[in-house]
């Protein structure tokens, strides 16, 4: 329901989908702390996570889309690609992992790989996205 186009505007899709991933990023934060108590995780399964939940995410659209024959779902669909999902589960795992730095140089370093990877080309789409994190931020 929260991606959905006929419910909600295309800003308010992407910063849905940015707040998802951001309580995804705190969660896996808090439970990498705790669970490094007692034994310490390799960054390797910190990257394997974000990579799993931006591929879930992507699945899950695509499968909403064809389970409806909406227009809506369809333009959906063309409108949020997986770059931009991509961007938008990459930025907010960079900017909570933020917070400890020193603890988490490789995932940073990979998360600042793939943003680059990633980075929308046009103007107007990286202002779209940078608009659902500042949403994100003050909604």
């Amino acid at each position: 329901m929260f991606i959905d186009t006929s419910l909600n505007t295309v800003p308010t899709v992407l910063a849905n989908l940015y707040q998802s991933f951001h309580e995804a990023a705190v969660r896996c934060f808090e439970y990498n702390r705790n669970l490094s108590k007692v034994r310490p995780t390799h960054c390797r399964l910190l990257i394997k996570t974000v990579e799993g939940i931006v591929a879930l995410a992507c699945v899950m659209l695509q499968r909403r889309s064809r389970n409806k024959a909406s227009q809506n779902v369809e333009r959906l669909r063309s409108l949020i690609t997986r770059k931009q999902i991509q961007w938008l589960a990459f930025r907010a795992f960079n900017a909570v992992f933020q917070r400890r730095q020193t603890q988490h140089r490789v995932l940073l370093a990979w998360l600042a790989q793939s943003l680059a990877a990633v980075r929308p080309p046009a103007n107007t789409e990286r202002c779209m996205l940078e608009d659902a994190i500042t949403w994100h931020r003050t909604g």
